[in-house]
């Protein structure tokens, strides 16, 4: 992302943009804008005047989602595609001053993204409008400011339309939003390009393209400065460059830039460098960004696959979509590392961004953290998509008024700006111009997928994709449309679909866009038998006829998605795979109905906790020893009846154990079962796996009868945050009986308060059936999991968060805010 980190003259007060006083001069920089907003819910008349009383209008603060509070209803029109969340119209209104002093200096106002159908105004003045949601966009202020008096900024969005997506997608000013300063000589917004691409293991050139414009009424003579940093904030090499623009001129300068045994990025080593770009007046610096990149070599190849550096790698990818959970779509940059942080101990190495554009934040965590990104831009083209959903057991299509309506004069552009924006990014390798797009099966598709990968050709060197269905599913008639992308993308592709399709494309670049994971539909922790089974899915009021072999076969075992990675790592051309999904998210919640509101398809639930399909994935994508043994060991209602007992490992070897009886050793050595079982006699006790490599323990996992819930346990990934109002700590709770054992079926209410500067952002437990508040200081646990979010403030301080639940042990953990 050519994303402009600040002006080394700029210091953190520069904020007081919205507040400061006609003494105070505004600082060149880009400088975060996300604090003291009022907001309504509607479109109020006349609203984006400056002259209006917003005085009753909520203070809220940025990002912002307002659909996440709910409630949960059958009767809001998102139906379950929007999570039966409300959405509609709202604005947003912030004043703040400008001193007279600044009169001169250029003004940018940049929205990373706002769900959806924009309007942003300046003192009554329309700037423009952005129907797609999950664009950034930006707009020059300059000429309509107040300069030494009060200026406002008004935002309206127009979410009305429902349902408005396949999945949930949030309402508001849901990512961050600058104020960006400068000078009239300045490096447009997104206008620096940095890239390099040919590391050969000693060297490598780092090429920098930096459009300069010029708004003096005067010729200027100037030099560009490019600084190479590298992590410990050493200088590496510096470029200098002697250049002249005319009055109201425009123009691209290019340098090449050799950096000597620089530090590779790779995925165990995702080393950054920073490069600060300035252009000079003599001494004086008129203007200076800085931007990131790394310096790797991304090779593709039609028979051997992906490489990195050099080495052969395997894209062990997942799709995301782009909210976090209890936030909804506004979410910060720990939610960000958090995910991933889960994901990287899951074995994953890659995340394609489903099926939009993903936020800044994002792509700067997965170039800092090592992974690798198919970053993907439409979901739709021309065509509205009319996904199959539930409703009162029936299925039904409902079309999503989502984005197939503005695609004919938007989608260039939106294209354009998502490249600009997105292509300094050192984890991007491939660029997705579509999803299961409905075009792509008729001869219409091929221009049109033609005219986006030339776009994408022309703004960067990596290639494109697009993930259609292959063999397993449908035959595509219209192979041209396909043709387009430089490598093929394959959703749900069958082993011999994807046999034929070698046969019939024997040169193409392949990968697996999408294909469902090693588990799905049952949410974490659930094992039916029997009745209990049935009752669950009458609850759903599904037809379920032959739903109980389907789900097993899926959920149970997850052999289909056992089978979508075999296909992956016994054929050398195939650079990858990316499962659906890689978190639960909300909406999309088939093949179920009301009362679901979330997904439940991936390995990792909506709160971040791990289900058993996440170890299957371990077990093959990791190298550290593991294994994981499930269903957990409080069946009631089995006691004497044969249950079937799960392990995952990467060992070489399994022994399960019950009660301190052996049952048996199993191998771990096919390549076609990726799992070993037994057919236990149920009664309570304890069960232990054992994993062995030549014949040596490594690695072992214990489940145990519970007792009643009584005691809470916590986790946190981090104790300390910065007090900036916006970072956060996630705090998972396990409720445990008096023994210690995990009781996997307590669902008690816990009660949160919070002493020192931080409030809960949100809470949830990760059922996909829970209608209680995510904006709340309670929840309810599920299957002994529940989590809750504390968000910073701006002042330091100890923190203590209080747990509470009737008839438990209470618990308190103290945490810092600096």
């Amino acid at each position: 992302m050519n994303s402009i980190i600040k002006s080394l003259t700029v210091f953190i007060c520069c904020i007081t943009l919205f507040s400061c006083t006609s003494e105070q001069q505004t600082k060149n920089g880009k400088h975060l804008f996300d604090f003291d907003w009022k907001f309504v819910k509607g479109d109020i008349k006349n609203a984006q005047q400056t002259i209006f009383d917003d005085s009753q209008w909520d203070n809220v603060n940025l990002p912002h989602d307002w659909s996440i509070e709910g409630p949960f209803s059958k009767e809001n029109a998102s139906f379950s595609r929007g999570a039966w969340l409300p959405a509609g119209k709202c604005m947003y209104r912030k004043s703040f001053e400008v001193s007279a002093k600044d009169q001169g200096k250029r003004f940018v106002i940049y929205f990373d993204g706002a769900y959806r159908n924009s309007e942003v105004y300046i003192n009554g003045h329309l700037l423009g409008k952005r129907p797609l949601g999950y664009i950034a966009f930006h707009y020059d202020l300059t000429d309509h400011l107040n300069y030494g008096g009060e200026n406002t900024i008004a935002v309206k969005l127009d979410n009305s339309a429902q349902p408005g997506s396949r999945w949930y997608t949030g309402t508001g000013i849901y990512r961050h939003v600058h104020l960006i300063v400068s000078d009239k000589l300045y490096v447009p917004v997104w206008g620096n390009y940095i890239h390099s691409n040919d590391y050969n293991g000693s060297e490598a050139n780092l090429n920098i393209e930096t459009c300069v414009k010029n708004d003096f009424d005067k010729k200027y003579v100037f030099t560009i400065r490019h600084t190479v940093i590298d992590a410990n904030g050493k200088q590496v090499t510096q470029y200098e460059e002697a250049a002249q623009l005319a009055s109201k001129e425009e123009n691209t300068f290019k340098s090449i830039v050799k950096l000597e045994h620089p530090r590779a990025w790779s995925q165990n080593n995702p080393h950054l460098y920073t490069i600060k770009t300035e252009l000079l007046s003599g001494s004086q610096v008129m203007y200076s960004e800085e931007n990131k990149t790394g310096i790797r070599k991304f090779e593709y190849s039609s028979d051997k696959g992906f490489f990195i550096n050099g080495v052969h790698t395997k894209l062990k990818g997942v799709c995301l979509h782009h909210a976090g959970g209890p936030l909804g779509a506004a979410i910060h940059r720990r939610t960000i590392e958090r995910q991933l942080e889960v994901l990287s101990e899951m074995g994953c190495n890659a995340i394609r961004t489903a099926h939009n554009p993903f936020s800044e934040e994002f792509l700067e965590v997965c170039d800092s953290m090592g992974f690798i990104v198919m970053n993907e831009v439409f979901d739709e083209w021309e065509k509205i998509k009319s996904p199959t959903t539930v409703q009162d057991g029936k299925k039904i299509r409902i079309p999503v008024d989502f984005y197939a309506n503005e695609f004919k004069e938007w989608a260039d552009t939106d294209l354009t700006d998502c490249l600009l924006r997105d292509r300094n990014h050192i984890s991007i390798a491939m660029w997705s111009i579509g999803n299961e797009i409905v075009q792509m099966m008729n001869p219409e598709g091929a221009p049109i997928g033609e005219r986006l990968a030339n776009i994408v050709h022309q703004l960067d060197y990596r290639p494109v994709t697009n993930g259609v269905y292959g063999y397993g599913w449908n035959k595509w008639p219209n192979s041209d449309a396909v043709a387009t992308s430089d490598i093929y993308g394959y959703n749900y592709i069958k082993d011999d679909g994807l046999t034929k399709e070698r046969k019939a494309q024997p040169n193409t670049m392949a990968v697996i866009t999408e294909h469902e994971s090693a588990q799905s539909f049952y949410p974490r922790g659930t094992y039916l038998y029997g009745k209990e089974k049935q009752e669950w899915w009458d609850k759903l009021n599904y037809k379920h006829d032959d739903a109980y072999e389907w789900v097993e076969k899926r959920d149970i075992r997850g052999e289909v998605g056992m089978e979508a990675w075999r296909i992956v790592k016994t054929r050398p051309h195939m650079m990858g795979m990316f499962i659906w999904t890689g978190w639960d998210y909300l909406g999309e919640v088939i093949p179920f109905g009301w009362p679901a509101r979330s997904s439940s398809f991936a390995p990792i639930d909506l709160c971040g906790f791990p289900k058993d399909g996440y170890f299957f994935y371990q077990s093959q994508w990791t190298e550290e020893p593991m294994v994981h043994i499930y269903p957990h060991w409080n069946l009631d209602g089995m006691e004497g009846k044969k249950v079937t007992v799960y392990a995952y490992t990467n060992g070489q070897e399994v022994e399960l154990f019950q009660d301190g009886k052996s049952l048996g050793k199993q191998k771990n050595e096919t390549e076609d079962v990726e799992y070993q079982e037994w057919e236990v006699i149920y009664k309570p006790g304890v069960l232990k796996a054992v994993a062995y490599n030549n014949n040596q323990a490594v690695a072992s996992k214990t489940v145990a009868t519970a007792g009643k819930a009584n005691t809470i346990e916590v986790k946190t990934r981090k104790n300390e945050m910065k007090a900036n109002g916006q970072d956060l700590i996630y705090v998972e709770c396990t409720l445990t009986d008096k023994d210690g054992n995990v009781a996997p079926k307590a669902n008690n209410m816990l009660n949160f308060s919070v002493e020192g500067p931080a409030s809960i952002a949100g809470v949830g437990n990760g059922d996909n059936m829970c209608h209680e508040a995510f904006k709340a200081n309670k929840h309810s646990a599920f299957n002994s999991k529940c989590l809750v979010i504390l968000q910073s403030t701006k002042e330091a301080g100890t923190i203590k968060l209080n747990i509470q639940s009737d008839g438990m042990v209470g618990k308190s953990i103290e945490l810092t805010s600096k």
